[in-house]
Parts: C-alpha cells; structure tokens; sequence
C-alpha cells in the first residue's frame, strides 16, 4: 500500500500556519526530501495579516508570508484547512468566535471561506482538514451540534482530536487520529515512529509552534529573523532529530503529506 514497500507511513502536520513553520520547519523537511501539511488558520478577526489571505484584496495585494505559503504550496507541501478563525471554545478567546456562538450555516460559510483562501495561496481540490479546538467532540452552538456532514462534503480526508495511531485497513478518512508532539523530546518521537513501524500503521504527528515560545508582543508583522509567534512549542532539536530519524528510516517508513497518504489508501480500497 505505501510507496517503496514501506510497512507504515507517517504524515508530519503543523497547525495554524506559524512562521516558524516557514522558517525553520519547512527548510528542515526540504533538507531531508520530505514534506508536510500545514492546516492553515488566521486569528480570530484577522482578514488578511496571517497565513490566509482575504478573499477581497487583488492577488498583487499578498503579503510576504502569503507568498512564502505559495512558495511552500509549490515545493510540495500540503496547504490544508484549519478554518478560518479556528473557532475555539477557551475562555480566552475573543467574543463571537467561541465553537458555541456558531451555526451549522457560519460554519458552512467559514469553511468554504477557508477552500476560497486557500485557492489563492495556490492550493487545489481535493484539500484535506482538521478540527481546531477538538471541535469533532465539542461540536458547534450552545448543544454542540455535530459538523461533520459539512467537513465530508467539502474535503477527502479530516484529522480529528482522538488520540492514536491508525490502522490504514480499517482508518476512517474523515476521522483520522492523531499523536500530539507538544513538548516531546526526540527520543518520545522517534518511540512513536517505532510503534507506528510494530503496527503497519499509520502515524499523523500534530505540531503547532517548533522552536522557542514567542508572542512577539501581538505583533503579526512578517519578520522571521526578528520575531515569530510561537505557541504550545516542540523543541527545534526534537523536531530535526525526528527529521533524520525518518530520512533513515525511509525503507520502513513512507513520510507524506496527510492528503497524499489518505488518496494512497483511498485507492488501495477502491482498486480491491
């Protein structure tokens, strides 16, 4: 089923479209010949200052970090949906972008919002997506109505919030699990491809912020070698150990993106 006679695959995702993921991650990845997926978000009421460009502004408006999320679409890696405003139902999150202030036809509307957005940074169907805020439990509105219907009719796979490595023969498309690297150190990660290998399964790793925690003061200016936002972090050495670890590890281990992985499995089903 895997590329090269591989026994399990493993598929590096990173959320909410941090600089550092264009700055010290995707550099890392490239170095090794592997690539990602970068679920892309904005912050809650940001229209055109973070990863996902407006709908609005011409194609001469993009900004630097929009055209180095292009640049990234083009050297392979996965630009994915992460919605828009990544709804979040933590107490700090601004007004009216709580899960529990959305209706089914916001949600509709934000994430077909989400494919327009991501169209212009050059991504093409079929896109994948993943759930901001374990929203595949919680759910949307004041009763925490499910959404999923709405993800399934727009996109070929979804990364949810349950824990574990999947089982490419039986997977879910729409409901694949995941193993959160927040604060592991290198040998955790490594111990987590090795169980992926012992199970011919499939391990999909969720990053958020590689490197050192930064809030730049709130500043969303697009300056890398100043500073980057950076949140919920895994060390850049636990991060770049994993990177060789899986570059020497090639003969057992396919590493590709998340859609490249689910389309792989989805035709191995459908070719039985």
């Amino acid at each position: 089923m895997f590329d090269g006679g591989a026994v399990a695959a493993v598929s590096l995702t990173y959320d909410d479209g941090l600089d550092p993921h264009l700055a010290i991650v995707q550099p890392a990845l490239e170095a090794a010949n592997l690539r990602g997926t970068f679920f892309l978000s904005n912050f809650e009421g940001v229209v055109h200052d973070w990863a996902l460009p407006s709908v609005e502004q011409p194609l001469e408006a993009l900004l630097p970090r929009h055209l180095a999320w292009q640049a990234a679409g083009q050297k392979g890696h996965e630009l994915a949906s992460h919605t828009v405003n990544h709804p979040c139902n933590d107490p700090n999150k601004a007004p009216n972008y709580k899960l529990t202030n959305y209706t089914q036809m916001r949600m509709a509307t934000e994430l077909d919002e989400s494919i327009a957005r991501l169209g212009r940074l050059g991504a093409k169907p079929p896109l994948t997506f993943a759930y901001p805020c374990a929203s595949d439990k919680a759910g949307i509105g004041p009763t925490g109505e499910d959404y999923s219907p709405l993800v399934a009719e727009r996109f070929a796979a979804a990364r949810v919030s349950v824990t574990g490595t999947a089982d490419p023969k039986a997977v879910d498309l729409l409901h694949v699990p995941q193993r959160d690297t927040g604060g592991k150190t290198g040998d955790e990660l490594k111990k987590m491809v090795d169980e992926a290998i012992a199970a011919k399964g499939w391990l999909v790793l969720l990053f958020h912020g590689v490197g050192t925690e930064a809030t730049c003061n709130g500043s969303l200016v697009y300056a890398p070698d100043k500073c980057m936002i950076n949140y919920l972090t895994t060390s850049a050495e636990a991060h770049a150990a994993l990177v060789e670890y899986l570059a020497a590890k090639k003969a057992e281990v396919w590493t590709a993106p998340f859609g490249t992985v689910a389309a792989r499995i989805n035709a191995s089903r459908l070719a039985r």
